[in-house]
């Protein structure tokens, strides 16, 4: 044997010892490797990916060990307050004791040195939309040709039916009304031109009103009618306000080609698009004095006010601001008050205060509906003071009877009310008695 022959029987048990020492070692490396908190496992092991923590900022400064267990409910509804001077919600950076100074620091009842303003609305979860209900138009056209001697050819365009109106601002029932345009618009007029005008009668107290009244137009033919669009827009009568557009419409009469192949009457079924509408911005400032039992409204100033086509120039626009206390039930107005007037003005500050005397008990049930009016000056001042007329206005007993002022754009406040900006307005004023609440509202 050769290992015999070279080293002996001594070297031989080396040379196994040594294999044998070389295999135990392969063995403990190899195992060291796969079990589970060795110093090779952990060397070998697939790394993940560590996220790293987003830091929080608090006031302009990062806090690495701020978690959302140290942040308390109280702190996260006041977390986001109302901007008063960009109407929008931003991040709050101070204490909402010094948040706002409010702008009626001569009412010294109040307290102006702590102000909580709206409070952020609650965000969609994902994946989930809010359900939204659009309102459908039932409207019947049909087409008349041309009998020599007979008839001339007419365009007979009926309102059938509305469904799924939107409800009204504060709590009332709604009395719609359909206003239809025939416009003309072809490829060489760039201006759309105005040709006719219809409205249909009122129905009250119907969300899905049914009007079946037909408009007809004489003396038409085909290829001037292909060119025509049909503008429809639903309103709600308001007898407090100005009139509220709902949803609107337009149908170009060159998609209803069927109207002109047979004489009988055609129904379509269309969605109305919902109306955003707007005629500027008001600031308001509300509180509420418990001990007292007494509501102030501070009307501060106004911005961005559309008051065009319905006042033709600044020179006429003279706004002032009415408010009614209606019943949330009823709608029947209860009390009124206005502010003064402002003549020409496209931007007035009044800063002024209007208080109604409102028990607690009746904070849930009562609303207030806040209307921006122009005052219509008198034409002729030396017509005669006759035909005497009790008079809307709470300083004077009587008055002569002078023409209506205009109704440029309205916002309802209270309980019941569908917009949130203004809902959120008034649980803000419930939530924080003595003290002055800010927002800036959308007149429509």
């Amino acid at each position: 044997m050769v290992i015999e022959d070279l080293f002996g029987p001594v070297g031989q048990i080396i040379i196994y010892s040594v294999i044998a020492v070389v295999l135990i070692i392969a063995i403990l490396v190899i195992a060291c490797f796969v079990t589970p908190g060795c110093i090779g496992y952990e060397c070998v092991r697939p790394r993940k990916k560590v996220e790293k923590p987003v830091s929080l900022k608090y006031n302009g400064k990062t806090k690495e060990n701020l978690s959302l267990n140290d942040v308390s409910y109280r702190s996260w509804r006041l977390g986001s307050l109302y901007d008063t001077e960009n109407g929008t919600i931003c991040e709050n950076s101070t204490s909402p004791r010094n948040s706002i100074i409010s702008e009626n620091s001569r009412l010294e009842t109040i307290d102006t040195s702590s102000v909580v303003n709206l409070v952020q609305p609650p965000k969609q979860k994902n994946g989930t939309k809010e359900k939204h209900f659009p309102t459908e138009l039932t409207l019947s056209l049909r087409y008349l040709p041309h009998c020599e001697g007979i008839t001339a050819a007419k365009l007979v365009i009926g309102i059938e039916a509305l469904s799924g109106l939107p409800p009204k601002q504060y709590n009332c029932t709604l009395e719609p009304y359909v206003f239809l345009e025939v416009i003309k618009q072809s490829w060489t007029h760039r201006k759309k031109q105005k040709l006719y005008s219809f409205k249909t009668k009122g129905v009250r107290h119907t969300a899905s009103p049914v009007f079946r009244e037909s408009f007809v137009i004489t003396g038409v033919n085909p290829q001037e009618i292909k060119d025509w669009i049909l503008n429809i827009e639903a309103h709600d009568h308001d007898r407090y306000a100005n009139h509220t557009k709902l949803c609107e419409l337009q149908v170009p009469l060159r998609d209803a080609k069927r109207i002109f192949l047979s004489p009988e009457t055609h129904l379509f079924n269309f969605q109305m698009k919902p109306s955003k509408q707007e005629y500027g911005n008001i600031l308001l400032g509300i509180s509420y004095l418990p001990t007292a039992q007494r509501l102030t409204i501070n009307v501060m100033k106004l911005r961005n006010i559309k008051f065009m086509p319905a006042v033709p120039s600044v020179n006429e626009f003279n706004p002032y601001v009415r408010i009614l206390m209606l019943n949330g039930k009823t709608g029947r107005r209860i009390k009124k008050k206005k502010t003064k007037v402002i003549p020409a003005n496209p931007e007035p500050e009044f800063n002024e205060t209007l208080t109604f005397d409102l028990p607690a008990t009746q904070m849930d049930t009562l609303q207030f509906l806040i209307i921006l009016c122009s005052k219509i000056t008198q034409v002729d001042n030396n017509v005669p003071m006759m035909n005497e007329i009790p008079s809307d206005s709470e300083d004077s007993v009587s008055s002569f009877q002078r023409p209506k002022d205009l109704c440029i754009g309205k916002i309802a406040l209270g309980k019941g009310v569908r917009d949130m900006t203004e809902r959120l307005h008034w649980f803000s004023v419930l939530q924080n008695p003595r003290k002055l609440v800010t927002v800036w509202h959308t007149l429509k």
